[in-house]
C-alpha cells in the first residue's frame, strides 16, 4: 500500500468519538486495553451515549482501570446498561467486585487471549489509544500490548484512538490503518502511574534479594514498593536484561544508569521485551522510538516457556501471605478479592524453566501495625492460592530468605518459621508441631 493509500484510508476511517461508540451493539463484549491504553475521549463518549441511552446491553472490561473509566462505565446510573467484567480487581473496581455490583473472571494473564477467545461470541469489539501512523501507516499499541493486539485481528468492530502523546515502540505491537474500523483523534496526556515510596521493610527484602541476582541476568520486575526497592538495589549490577510483563519507571532508570544493557540475554538480545507499560511522561518519552525496547502481545511475553529461554531469568513478585507448606496467596485478603491472578505464576513456572532461573516472593514479616503474622499455618478460610506449593522458589521477608523448591514439607515449614517475625515463630512452631512438621 502507498503512502497515499493508507493516508486516504485513514481519513476515511476517521470520525468524532461519540459517533464511533453508537456504532457498539447490544450484545457485544468489549475489551479495552490495560491501565494507561485505555482511550480517553472513546471513554468519554461511552459514557454519554449510555446516560443518553444511545447504546446498552454491552459487556466491557479491563486490567487495572484508571483515569475516566469509573466516572464513565463504572457510574451506578449506567449500571443497567453496561455490565463490568474486571479481569484483575484492581483498586477502581475492587469495591463493585466485593460487593456484587461488578462481576470478575480470573485468569492467568498469559491465557487471557486464548480464553476471551474461547468464550461464547468471543469479544466482538476492541478499543485502545495508539500512536499516530508512521510513514507507512503503521500506529503502535505501545502502552498495552498484551491482549489489545490479538483482538485488533480477532474482533469484529477495532477503534483507535490516535494520540500524538502515545510512544511509537517496535516489536510485535503495530497495527495498521487498514486494519481498524473507526479513527479518532485526541492530544490529552496519557495516564501516569507515580511511583510507590517505599519503607525500610522493603529496602532490606529488595537487599536480600538483589544479592542473589548475578550480574548478565535477566529480570522481571512488577510495580510498587518491593519491586521499586529490589531495582534501587540492582544500580550497581552489570549487563542485565529485562524480560517484563509491565514496563516501569524503574525499568527505564535501570536502563539510563548502565546497569541494564540486554548484552548478555539468550532471547531478544540488545532489546528489554515487555508487554504493557504505566509510568510517568519520562518513561514513556524514555520508549518513544527507542530501538533498544519492544512490546509483544502476553500470550508471547508471559508463555512460560518462552521467559524460560531466557537464561538466569529472575522473576520478583509479592505476596500477602504464605503458609507452612508453602502456598501463596497474594490476590485476596481472608474471602476479599484484592488483585487478580495477573502474571505472578507464569513468570514463576518461567523461572524454573530457564536455566539458572530464580523466583522470588517478597512478603513482609508482619501486617496491621504488627498485629498479625504474614507467614501463617494455614491460610485463612477463603484464601485464594495464587502460587501453589508445588511452583514457588524461595520467599523473601526482612528476616531472610526461605528457600522451598524441592524441600519436604517439613523443611519448608522451618525454612519460613526462620524468616517470620520473631514473635510468631514459637507459636507457628508448636502449630507445626501439631502438623508433624516440627524439628527434627
Amino acid at each position: 500500500m502507498t503512502q497515499s493509500d493508507w493516508k486516504t484510508d485513514y481519513q476515511s476511517r476517521l470520525t468524532t468519538p461519540d459517533r464511533a461508540v453508537e456504532r457498539l451493539e447490544a450484545g457485544w463484549r468489549l475489551m479495552l486495553p490495560t491501565l494507561a491504553g485505555a482511550p480517553t475521549a472513546l471513554l468519554a463518549a461511552m459514557g454519554r451515549a449510555l446516560r443518553e441511552e444511545r447504546i446498552s446491553g454491552l459487556t466491557a472490561g479491563m486490567i487495572l482501570p484508571a483515569g475516566n473509566v469509573a466516572e464513565h462505565l463504572l457510574d451506578p446510573a449506567v449500571a443497567e446498561r453496561l455490565q463490568w467484567d474486571s479481569l484483575f480487581c484492581g483498586g477502581v473496581d475492587r469495591p463493585g467486585v466485593n460487593d456484587g455490583t461488578h462481576d470478575m473472571t480470573p485468569m492467568h494473564f498469559s491465557q487471557t487471549p486464548r480464553i476471551m477467545e474461547s468464550w461464547a461470541g468471543g469479544v466482538q469489539a476492541v478499543m485502545s489509544l495508539v500512536s499516530p501512523p508512521d510513514e507507512n501507516g503503521y500506529m503502535s499499541l505501545g502502552l498495552a500490548t498484551d491482549y489489545t493486539k490479538p483482538f485488533m485481528k480477532l474482533a469484529q468492530y477495532r477503534v483507535v484512538e490516535v494520540n500524538p502523546n502515545v510512544p511509537r515502540v517496535g516489536g510485535d505491537c503495530l497495527v495498521h490503518v487498514s486494519e481498524v474500523d473507526a479513527i479518532v483523534e485526541s492530544d490529552e496526556e496519557i495516564i501516569e502511574l507515580p511511583n510507590t515510596p517505599f519503607n525500610a521493610e522493603d529496602k532490606i527484602i529488595g537487599g536480600h534479594i538483589a544479592e542473589r541476582i548475578a550480574d548478565g541476568a535477566t529480570i522481571q520486575l512488577g510495580y510498587g514498593a518491593l519491586p521499586g526497592a529490589v531495582a534501587t538495589c540492582l544500580t550497581d549490577h552489570k549487563h542485565l536484561g529485562i524480560h517484563t510483563e509491565m514496563f516501569v519507571d524503574n525499568m527505564r532508570v535501570l536502563m539510563e544508569c548502565g546497569a541494564v544493557d540486554n548484552s548478555q540475554k539468550t532471547l531478544h538480545p540488545g532489546k528489554s521485551i515487555y508487554t504493557f507499560c504505566a509510568g510517568t511522561k519520562e518513561t514513556y518519552q524514555f520508549l518513544h522510538e527507542n530501538p533498544d525496547i519492544e512490546a509483544y502481545p502476553v500470550e508471547y511475553v508471559n508463555d512460560p516457556y518462552v521467559i524460560g529461554r531466557n537464561d538466569k531469568m529472575v522473576t520478583i513478585n509479592a505476596t500477602v501471605a504464605v503458609d507452612l507448606t508453602g502456598q501463596a496467596c497474594s490476590e485476596s485478603i481472608g474471602g476479599r478479592q484484592y488483585s487478580g491472578t495477573g502474571g505472578q505464576a507464569d513468570f514463576v513456572r518461567g523461572a524454573f524453566l530457564s536455566d539458572g532461573g530464580q523466583s522470588f516472593l517478597g512478603t513482609y514479616a508482619t501486617a496491621k501495625g504488627g498485629e498479625v503474622s504474614c507467614i501463617v499455618d494455614m491460610l485463612p478460610q477463603g484464601s485464594v492460592v495464587t502460587t501453589a506449593r508445588t511452583d514457588i522458589d524461595m520467599v523473601v521477608s526482612e528476616f531472610g530468605v526461605a528457600e522451598l523448591k524441592g524441600r519436604s514439607l517439613r523443611d519448608r515449614a522451618q525454612a519460613l518459621i526462620a524468616i517470620a517475625h520473631p514473635k510468631f515463630r514459637d507459636e507457628l512452631q508448636e502449630k507445626a508441631k501439631a502438623r508433624g512438621l516440627g524439628p527434627r
